[in-house]
């Protein structure tokens, strides 16, 4: 019995082994190079597509975990070493950069050094030690000779490289003007649904409303129109691109099998300032008869606006209020003097005494259109009623006691019209009418 014991034993171990040795050898069948000469066939690979592409690549390119900011579409030409990138909500944006492929556990494409535009989302700062949540790292998942699947590698979130079809030029221009031209909100049928959507352009996403069904979809502009960061299945159909119709505001769904799906865009009313509306030229008004002549810029890549010319050492960032169309002005660092910052502060002026100094930009002044397209005039009004009226230019150091201090800068680089105060702001004058815009 014992003998028949072992000798089963040594069938069951003598056949697993032999199952094993079966396994492995389809394993090695199957897999026909090593994990290391794999990896370096894909990246032979990757580097092959990427450089064939005649006019580069347009890039979707999710930042922040949360999709805070929805996506952003880059522009990508790649030769042996560098890539040359532009970002298609700003006009004639291209840095040169080098770009490695590389393996961290994987194939990875890397933007290893500084570029503005690719590291716009990942750069900390004083006031975002965290940066916007950015990547400039991505993981490989597939390759196509027209089309590359990514995600970031401290997001997580998918991104795409889609082999472009002309200029990136002619396609910034076209993204920009599909923004610029954007609408408040969407409605139509879907199926068996009704759909409503309310925009905020400036962060790329959309509230979609279906029966008792509310949540938020982010998308990129692209040249066309919009492309969703996943589909959303509405009345039973999965949806992600669309052509937008910059005349007619129709919203094409360009998935196969879905193009009779069309939503109508809902134009913003008459009296309302879109974000494109107010990129013109002005003169920002204060005090009895103090005047300078500015000009408002838009980053359409945040959202915000650059108030120029007050000073060549400095501009104003303006954060635009998509739901009330109006423009929000607050304190902020504009610069720094020997690492000490430099800020824009908005306070209290009464007199010749200045009260309740604010570092903090906390929109402290509504900038809001008076409603005439032949005269336009947009006053400076104090959010809120918050008890703020003037701004001045202050930095802080350090004094001898060891406390930080706030004094008044009156270096003659810094100033506007020779003067650090900006007491009673009062309006922004457009130098342009507004009619037929």
């Amino acid at each position: 019995m014992t003998k028949l014991k072992y000798f089963f034993l040594i069938c069951c171990v003598s056949g697993g082994l032999a199952a094993m040795s079966s396994c492995s050898s389809e394993v090695d069948d199957y897999f026909d190079q090593p994990a290391s000469q794999r990896l370096a066939s894909t990246l032979a690979r990757a580097q092959q597509v990427l450089r064939s592409a005649e006019y580069g690549w347009e890039f979707e390119y999710y930042p922040s975990s949360t999709l805070d900011y929805g996506g952003v579409v880059y522009t990508i030409r790649f030769d042996s070493l560098t890539a040359a990138i532009g970002c298609s909500l700003i006009p004639d944006s291209v840095e040169t950069t080098y770009y490695r492929l590389t393996n961290d556990n994987g194939p990875v494409l890397t933007f290893d050094t500084y570029n503005n535009l690719m590291h716009y989302f990942s750069t900390p700062s004083s006031e975002e030690y965290e940066a916007k949540g950015g990547d400039f790292e991505f993981v490989i998942d597939s390759i196509a000779d027209d089309f590359i699947s990514l995600y970031g590698k401290k997001t997580r979130n998918t991104m795409y490289l889609r082999k472009l079809k002309g200029s990136p030029t002619e396609y910034a221009q076209k993204t920009i003007d599909i923004f610029d031209h954007f609408v408040d909100s969407i409605r139509g049928r879907v199926g068996t649904a009704e759909v409503a959507g309310k925009c905020n352009p400036s962060v790329r996403s959309i509230q979609l409303t279906s029966g008792r069904d509310t949540f938020d979809v982010h998308y990129t502009y692209t040249d066309r129109g919009i492309r969703l960061y996943r589909p959303v299945i509405l009345g039973g159909l999965s949806l992600q691109s669309f052509d937008f119709d910059t005349t007619t505001n129709l919203f094409t769904c360009t998935d196969p099998g879905r193009e009779d799906v069309i939503l109508q865009g809902v134009p913003y009313p008459d009296n309302f300032m879109t974000y494109a509306l107010w990129e013109s030229d002005y003169t920002l008004t204060w005090g009895t008869s103090s005047s300078a002549d500015v000009r408002l810029r838009p980053n359409r890549l945040e959202g915000t606006y650059l108030m120029e010319g007050l000073s060549p050492k400095y501009d104003l960032v303006l954060r635009y209020d998509a739901a009330t169309g109006v423009l929000k002005l607050g304190s902020q660092v504009i610069g720094d003097i020997d690492g000490n910052a430099v800020y824009w502060s908005c306070v209290n002026y009464s007199g010749s005494s200045l009260s309740n100094i604010s570092i903090a930009d906390e929109g402290q002044f509504t900038i809001t259109w008076n409603g005439n397209r032949f005269y336009p005039r947009f006053n400076i009004t104090p959010t809120g009623g918050a008890s703020y009226n003037s701004a001045v230019l202050i930095y802080l150091y350090y004094n001898a006691t060891g406390n930080l201090t706030a004094g008044l800068l009156t270096d003659s680089e810094w100033l506007t019209k020779g003067t650090y105060l900006f007491n009673n702001l009062k309006t922004l004058n457009r130098k342009s009418r507004m009619v037929g815009e």
